[in-house]
């Protein structure tokens, strides 16, 4: 590949050297560039360095000052990382590496129904780890729900979108719902009736791409987690259970079940959203501000409520609270 399609294909603007316009090989970290590579440098030290080392080429930003007697060729970029994710896409393209953008939540249903995990592989967050995941290929799927990336990796892609058949059959609770999904009803599993599309996007990227999977092990996730401050009730009983606690990971959630919970039945539930401070909430014009977890758990502790709905990333939460009610 020559220096001008590397500059086509990133999108930047090409400022000659002298040095060979032949590249060998290439490297995102300008401490191990060598003479003939390209190499990928973020800030103006690196470039300085790459300059040094007498590579072919280096992939830089836009306005930093070029080292004096820089020799190599100068590829200026509004962004490195993307621009080195770009190069990446197009050297490892979907014939070598398979790509998915899924959201959170269908990534997370998707570890849980594949029977063989290793076959699919999370892209890493990290651009530099990412950059070398697609070129090592050492996994023949990879999923993310980094949109920003997966648009430099494959700009001319679209998100996963597919759904597996099937529908709600009965989610008279938050905490249950029976299913049909193919030829089978799953009945009373651990999951509100509104992450059914999710479960199908990951079963349809299962069937996709031919990968074993089983909805046996269906449960509460990160991004609905309730505990049972009174006991888990039966499945007779699970919209009059008196205290729940239902951990979040995201707004959207909330809403959807707090929503659900004042609406079902004629059984009226308390409901109380507590978030960090200036945190919105849709639909929710006063929510409770909490700023650590031992505000959370005098919440749990001193209020009247049926519901309350605590927005956090904190996965130690769940035991926090588990060991205060045991007090």
């Amino acid at each position: 590949m020559t220096i001008e399609e590397i500059a086509a294909l990133t999108g930047a603007t090409l400022r000659e050297g002298t040095v060979s316009d032949v590249i060998e090989s290439m490297t995102i970290r300008p401490e191990e560039a060598e003479r003939g590579d390209l190499c990928f440098a973020e800030d103006e030290a690196g470039l300085e360095i790459a300059a040094r080392s007498g590579a072919a080429a280096i992939v830089c930003q836009r306005r930093v000052p070029t080292p004096v007697a820089c020799k190599s060729h100068l590829l200026e970029v509004e962004d490195v990382p993307l621009a080195a994710l770009k190069l990446a896409g197009n050297l490892a393209d979907e014939e070598r590496v398979s790509l998915e953008l899924l959201m959170p939540r269908e990534i997370t249903y998707l570890k849980m129904i594949l029977k063989e995990r290793r076959s699919v592989s999370p892209l890493p967050k990290a651009w530099k780890r990412a950059f070398s995941s697609m070129l090592e290929a050492k996994k023949p799927l990879y999923v993310t729900d980094d949109t920003t990336f997966y648009n430099a990796l494959r700009p001319q892609k679209r998100a996963f979108s597919e759904r597996a058949d099937g529908y709600v059959v009965s989610a008279d609770s938050l905490f249950r719902t029976t299913f049909k999904t193919g030829k089978y009803i799953y009945q009373y599993k651990q999951f509100p009736h509104f992450h059914l599309e999710s479960l199908q996007k990951a079963i349809a990227l299962c069937e996709k791409y031919a990968l074993p999977y089983s909805l046996d092990k269906i449960g509460y996730t990160k991004h609905f987690r309730p505990i049972f401050l009174e006991g888990e009730p039966s499945v007779q009983e699970v919209m009059k259970n008196d205290k729940v606690v239902i951990l979040s990971d995201n707004l959207e959630d909330i809403v959807l079940a707090r929503n659900y919970a004042a609406n079902v039945g004629s059984w009226m539930a308390k409901t109380i959203v507590a978030v960090p401070p200036k945190t919105k909430v849709e639909g929710v014009k006063y929510p409770t501000y909490y700023r650590s977890v031992d505000e959370i758990l005098e919440l749990i502790g001193s209020l009247n409520y049926n519901y309350l709905f605590v927005y956090t990333e904190d996965d130690a939460l769940a035991q926090r609270i588990k060991e205060f009610r045991l007090q």
